[in-house]
């Protein structure tokens, strides 16, 4: 696998892991959303540990129903970037793949990738946030600790 295949799929697991935390977290918790289904998708470690750790919070009903609302208004954002994401993933691709590739346009393109990546982590960021806002100190402890373990996590591989 060469390093723009592997640099591509790596951003693309990243989008579709960013998507995955607004839309199974918030169904681990409150329901069923749109990402519900047989099979997955990328990410499916860290969506299962994110599940437990919504799970062990002992969220009272107030709460849940807050970060179900911070979740919906994060969500529209979240597959925007996605989408935006998928269309430069392919761009990026496409250019990669010409008879006589670019490197300018291949460099372009995989540097508004990599400028989505850190859009997809502020959008995190901000998410994370707002929903510890609603959390009290010990429930945003535990849940630190959690996020913390999904992160040695995903750099074992």
């Amino acid at each position: 696998m060469n390093r723009i295949t592997t640099r591509k799929t790596t951003l693309g697991l990243l989008a579709a892991t960013a998507a995955l935390l607004v839309t199974t977290a918030a169904s681990a918790q409150f329901g069923p959303g749109p990402m519900a289904g047989p099979g997955g998708g990328p990410g499916r470690q860290i969506v299962r540990a994110l599940r437990t750790a919504l799970a062990t919070l002992d969220l009272t009903d107030d709460q849940k129903a807050k970060i179900r609302a911070v979740f919906e208004a994060k969500r529209a954002g979240f597959e925007a970037l996605r989408t935006e994401m998928r269309a430069d993933a392919k761009a990026l691709h496409e250019a990669a793949n010409a008879a006589t590739p670019d490197p300018a346009t291949v460099g372009a393109a995989f540097l508004k990738l990599k400028e989505n990546r850190a859009d997809a982590k502020d959008q995190f960021d901000a998410l994370m946030v707002d929903v510890k806002a609603v959390l009290t100190a010990d429930q945003r402890t535990r849940l630190e600790a959690s996020i913390a373990t999904l992160k040695h996590l995903r750099r074992r591989g």
